[in-house]
């Protein structure tokens, strides 16, 4: 079932549901809707939460068998328990505990999963446990949304608030604070307020650059893009700015590694012969981050990314292993890294 299908089941909601996929956000989201189709705000009994620590499938199955206490429906939410840690008779058990809800017609139960628990593989070869557990409960599949459809829910949730953001505008967002639905609705909150205090109802790139707080990935993808640019004055100038605002050389250094190691892989995977799509899903990343990050890395050649990976390894070894003021070390990978071809 889509998110879209599952929308509509909230007028009459029935059976059980099981919340898989990547998009968290959206799966918060029509949790908070399903909670306000089946039980009050304030029924604590008829609301029955279930996590790591008090979740057996006894429990299960004994919340599932208690009648609602004058009311005619109840909730059972089950969160934090891994199903990728269960084995296959835990998963045949389980199912087992999904079929009482045949004879239970008031009780709605939703499993919650966190992003990666459970795949649902491919058409041709489907997940065997996403197989088994979608014959006894309805799943409810959340994959990371397209570029273009998160584009447009950024547009329609600035309209909302009131402000019109033009694709630009939007695009420059994505691009400043990546792609992690939660952030971005903080994000779009925060800017909607800003343009409405300066008495205009229209977001420009100007507003975003200003106001949105750029993500570490983001700034660490920018910093190596200025190497691959041959850009030392534009990597000079985001370490300073990062330095201004007191973060980590450790960590900034890490989030630089991990950008010159993906933009690495995904240059090998595309010269390989694999998709955007294709790639997004065996390195489980976005498209549109996947998309950025293939443009910047068919700017180098494979060897000059091998050679910025050490590079990032020896300043790490620098900044472990000496005095010398960390960010020097920065700066020193910044002038070396965008001269060198």
């Amino acid at each position: 079932m889509t998110p879209v299908e599952f929308r509509a089941e909230l007028k009459h909601p029935r059976g059980g549901y099981l919340f898989c996929g990547e998009e968290d956000y959206l799966k918060r989201r029509y949790l908070e809707s399903l909670r306000k189709a089946v039980v009050a705000e304030d029924d604590v009994f008829n609301h029955i939460r279930l996590n790591g620590d008090t979740f057996s499938t006894d429990a299960l199955a004994s919340a599932i068998a208690m009648l609602p206490v004058m009311a005619d429906a109840k909730l059972i939410e089950v969160e934090g328990v891994s199903l990728a840690a269960m084995s296959d008779t835990e998963i045949e058990e389980l199912c087992g505990i999904f079929s009482l809800l045949e004879n239970s017609p008031e009780t709605v139960l939703v499993f919650y999963t966190e992003a990666g628990d459970l795949e649902p593989g491919t058409p041709k070869q489907p997940d065997k446990r996403y197989v088994t557990l979608s014959e006894a409960i309805t799943v409810v599949l959340f994959p990371r949304e397209t570029p273009a459809r998160l584009a447009a829910w950024a547009a329609k949730h600035f309209t909302a608030e009131g402000v019109a953001a033009p694709p630009m505008a939007v695009n420059a967002l994505l691009s400043r604070c990546g792609c992690d639905m939660y952030t971005l609705a903080s994000e779009i909150d925060k800017l909607s307020a800003y343009v409405k205090s300066k008495g205009r109802e229209i977001l420009t790139e100007e507003d975003v650059a200003l106001v949105a707080s750029e993500s570490k990935e983001i700034a660490a993808f920018d910093f190596t893009n200025a190497l691959i640019d041959f850009r030392p004055e534009a990597a000079f100038s985001i370490l300073a700015e990062r330095k201004r605002q007191k973060e980590k050389p450790e960590i900034l250094l890490s989030s630089i590694t991990r950008v010159v190691c993906d933009l690495y892989m995904i240059r090998t995977l595309s010269d390989s012969g694999m998709t955007v799509g294709e790639i997004a899903k065996k390195l489980k990343k976005h498209e549109y981050t996947v998309g950025l990050y293939l443009k910047s890395a068919s700017k180098s050649t494979v060897t000059r990314l091998n050679a910025l990976m050490d590079a990032c390894f020896e300043a790490d070894l620098r900044i472990k292993s000496t005095s010398v003021e960390s960010y020097a070390i920065l700066d020193r990978l910044a002038a070396e890294a965008s001269t060198r071809p």
